[in-house]
């Protein structure tokens, strides 16, 4: 494929921290519409790549380009362009849930209908109260819509069911998530759970001590592991097995 049509095209990416390797060179491609997970174990540095794909984060040695722009020299336009849910949302402590989509979306030139936001993710109940106060479920809803206000080209989520308990809520989510997809949107996703990754990511990328191990569809890895595979642990063995038994034969 033309790497004009990537909507991410990040190549070497490393980044370190005083004399700690997060990101060790990692190259990457995302495409136009699709839902792509970075999945791996915690501090394997899913989230820290997520940042540097955001522009949050500026990585050391690489280069990043996005939606045709390079993240360096074009990362205010970018800014537009983009939306994120932060696993740890970071809201004033006494700002309702109103008040924090009319803030954020204050931010932007373009914006998408706030009514439609809010019909959308089920949020009229929750207007007036304070988000602190919210359960984990409704405040990742509000994270969600904070994405959206922008009417973004790409979403980004680290680790959208965090803290989510309730079965219904977290499917209520990924319908909201596979809507927006039928719009043309695109995701990139953190994950820690394998099922989650496998159910809703086209294609996956295995990070591993900050280095890409595989990157794969969902239809492509489930072929490869057997019925049962669950963790990533178990994946994991379960391709060393086979990589072990290839070697020798």
């Amino acid at each position: 494929m033309n790497t004009q049509q990537y909507i991410i095209d990040a190549k070497g990416i490393v980044k370190t921290y005083g004399l700690i390797p997060v990101i060790r060179g990692v190259t990457l491609q995302v495409n136009r519409g699709e839902i792509f997970g970075l999945v791996g174990p915690s501090g394997s540095g899913k989230s820290t790549l997520l940042e540097l794909l955001m522009g949050i984060r500026q990585a050391d040695e690489g280069d990043i380009q996005m939606l045709g722009m390079d993240m360096k020299k074009d990362a205010r336009k970018l800014h537009h362009r983009i939306g994120f849910q932060l696993q740890a949302t970071v809201l004033f402590e006494r700002i309702k849930v109103m008040e924090a989509l009319q803030l954020f979306r204050s931010y932007y030139k373009k914006r998408r209908d706030l009514n439609e936001i809010i019909t959308m993710l089920k949020l009229k109940p929750f207007l007036n109260q304070y988000v602190r106060h919210l359960s984990e479920s409704i405040q990742q809803r509000v994270a969600l819509a904070i994405a959206l206000v922008n009417d973004p080209d790409i979403v980004f989520l680290d680790e959208p069911s965090a803290g989510m308990d309730d079965p219904r809520a977290i499917d209520d989510m990924w319908s909201i998530i596979a809507k927006l997809q039928d719009e043309g949107k695109t995701f990139v996703m953190t994950t820690q759970s394998l099922d989650e990754a496998l159910e809703h990511c086209d294609r996956l990328a295995f990070l591993m001590n900050g280095t890409l191990s595989m990157c794969i569809t969902s239809q492509e890895l489930m072929h490869k592991l057997p019925a049962g595979t669950r963790t990533l642990n178990e994946m994991y063995a379960h391709l060393a097995v086979h990589r072990r038994k290839g070697e020798s034969a």
